[in-house]
């Protein structure tokens, strides 16, 4: 295969850092075109184009590390310089130390070869097939906010260890905000996304009903009741409630001790029910790529087993600092330093339908969306319920407004009383329904 250009810039820098007297390099290339149409108030805005070529370069000298990057390919010397420099005036840290090679098998259906004809017209032509998907459905939705987004990418990694990755790929995104209207009636907002990694599969159709069809399912609402009980969280209110555990299982956060879960693998974090998987590989995934920030390759790793804790997720200082194999869940640009994060985080399915569990509630709560906060350290939550419907008796019985949740997302995950067959995906997390118990309704 022909080398590509980025490949042939990355090796330039890692020379030129090399030639200042870094002793270790590592130099991280990033070539990305994005084409976005936007929309506001029912109504097509802003379509623009954009790309930029990103060379960041990483000096070690001995275990000091110095970072700089440039989106001018005519100043990679500066760069490397830079770095160099940076390098000898920064404190020294034994874990900061590169990635040893390593063999890193390719992962099919990140890149779609069509996507390089993919124009700014075509994004448009998607955003008014969503515009115009909605306006049939109902004259009473109005699209507050949407877009159509393409990225076309192109990464690549060299280090003075020996090993070069790259890879290109393609993501298509796409999400609505939508409010429905009947007279003085105005429903919640409701937020739907979607994604694709090959061009022939995108389909805004479906994205665009659910938030259809969900803020109209809110027209009307009512004051609620307020109890202690259950309640289900939709997909996409189980990611900003569950926000804070992101914080516990970033290795980084352990290191600085504060994860409460600092000391917690290997016992019980969660109900026995919950299993969270991380899949840097996975077949479709927004996030799903060859290897992470560092060049590491990406892997399935099971964060939290049958409610057990068994890891978190490692870059390659926290790895070296844990003395454990690295994860590959180093994430960044080409304009920052490698940072810690998630690729493509599941929930995997529960044994009941969404229909099942709430079958099971003789008072609670759907909430469809959250507007509140969620305490990274305490896990404390509290918030209004967005888009909620009141349960009653087994049957979802009517909309309402004004309730306020409130508990704490630790005690959340071990009160789990059920998890749905059914998922969906929000951004890179894809997430079932979840069912839980003894959370504070407050009607207002």
């Amino acid at each position: 295969m022909r080398e590509s250009n980025l490949l042939t810039q990355c090796r330039q820098a890692l020379e030129l850092a090399r030639e200042r007297g870094a002793d270790g390099i590592e130099v991280f290339g990033q070539t990305t075109r994005n084409l976005t149409s936007t929309i506001e108030k029912n109504d097509l805005q802003i379509s623009k184009s954009r790309q930029e070529t990103r060379i960041g370069v990483r000096a070690f000298l001995g275990d000091r590390v110095g970072f700089a990057s440039t989106n001018d390919l005519t100043k990679l010397e500066d760069a490397a310089t830079d770095a160099v420099i940076l390098a000898k005036a920064s404190p020294g840290d034994p874990h900061n130390v590169l990635p040893e090679p390593n063999g890193t098998p390719s992962v099919d259906g990140v890149y779609d070869p069509t996507a390089e004809s993919f124009t700014t017209e075509d994004a448009v032509r998607y955003a008014i097939r969503m515009l115009e998907f909605a306006r049939s459905m109902d004259s009473r939705v109005i699209v507050g906010d949407g877009e159509f987004s393409a990225e076309i990418q192109q990464r690549a990694v060299v280090n003075s260890s020996g090993f070069e990755v790259e890879e290109r790929g393609s993501t298509f995104t796409y999400y609505l905000l939508t409010t429905a209207k009947e007279g003085e009636r105005v429903s919640n907002f409701d937020f739907q996304f979607g994604a694709s990694r090959i061009v022939s599969e995108i389909d805004v159709e479906p994205v665009t009903r659910r938030a259809c069809e969900n803020a109209l399912g809110s027209l009307g609402a009512e004051k609620g009741e307020s109890f202690k009980g259950q309640i289900l969280l939709t997909p996409s209110a189980v990611h900003q409630i569950l926000e804070p555990v992101l914080t516990q299982i970033n290795a980084r956060n352990v290191l600085r001790g504060m994860s409460r879960w600092k000391d917690s693998i290997g016992t019980a974090v969660a109900a026995p029910s919950l299993t969270w998987v991380d899949d840097g590989r996975l077949p479709g995934g927004i996030a799903t790529s060859s290897f992470d920030r560092e060049g590491v390759p990406h892997q399935r790793l099971t964060v939290i087993e049958s409610g057990i804790l068994r890891s978190f997720l490692h870059n390659t200082y926290t790895a070296h600092a844990f003395r454990i194999a690295n994860t590959g869940h180093a994430i960044g640009s080409a304009g920052s330093l490698p940072g810690i994060g998630p690729t493509n985080l599941m929930i995997l399915p529960g044994d009941l339908s969404k229909d099942a569990l709430v079958s099971e509630i003789k008072q609670g709560l759907l909430v469809s969306r959250f507007s509140g906060n969620s305490d990274p350290i305490s896990g404390d939550f509290s918030g209004v319920a967005k888009g909620a419907h009141l349960i009653k008796n087994g049957k979802i019985a009517r909309p309402v407004s004004g309730s306020l949740i409130a508990g704490n997302v630790f005690e959340a995950l071990k009160n789990l009383s059920g998890i749905s067959k059914e998922r969906e995906r929000v951004f890179n997390f894809i997430y079932p329904y979840l069912r839980l118990k003894d959370v504070s309704v407050t009607a207002e």
